[in-house]
């Protein structure tokens, strides 16, 4: 993979840090280069940037809003064709909801060939509020034919993407709760 380079895409910044660092490794020992772009002025779990210093990952700031309503959200997707234009990217790995919208269609116009949109938990769900299944579900719905992997971390999500147009869908276990032991603790 000599030369190959790989774009992380977060809305906030501080969730390669500290969810992601081992799929970074995974993408060095493989030989890619590895992009990060995300909205540094946004730093979600921390007050800073910090723990991404000394980690090689090539940071590129994105005026990412998280809102699907904000307008500052056209900007996001011109700054991030432009990252994948200007670099050349070959794989894309997305995550969180705005991010990984902006993220598929930049990766469309820019024919990337390789997008990974991984759902931490879609906003959709049985007994979510109405507005989620009429806002996010379409979107998600349609976004996935610009989808190559589809990771999902629960099964009602995995079941629920099975039926979208992504090539592949993965089921990976997240962090959750085993119910059934719980239950037993009393």
């Amino acid at each position: 993979m000599n030369g190959a380079k790989a774009l992380l895409v977060t809305t906030v910044s501080g969730f390669v840090p500290q969810f992601e660092m081992g799929n970074v490794a995974i993408l060095k020992e493989l030989g890619y280069e590895v992009h990060y772009a995300s909205n540094f002025n946004n730093p979600s779990y921390g007050n800073d940037n910090k723990r991404l210093e000394g980690t090689g990952i090539i940071c590129h700031q994105v005026d990412f809003e998280r809102s699907p309503f904000n307008r500052k959200n056209f900007n996001a997707y011109k700054q991030l064709v432009n990252i994948m234009e200007s670099e050349k990217i070959d794989l894309v790995h997305c995550h969180t909801p705005m991010g990984a919208v902006i993220a598929r269609l930049a990766a469309k116009k820019c024919k990337i060939k390789n997008v990974i949109y991984t759902a931490h938990g879609f906003h959709f769900f049985k007994g979510a509020p109405a507005k989620n299944w009429l806002i996010y579900y379409p979107v998600e719905k349609f976004l996935s034919r610009y989808t190559d992997t589809q990771i999902c971390i629960n099964m009602e999500d995995f079941n629920r993407a099975k039926k979208f147009k992504a090539k592949r869908v993965e089921y990976i276990p997240g962090v959750g709760i085993d119910e059934k032991k719980i239950r037993n603790l009393s």
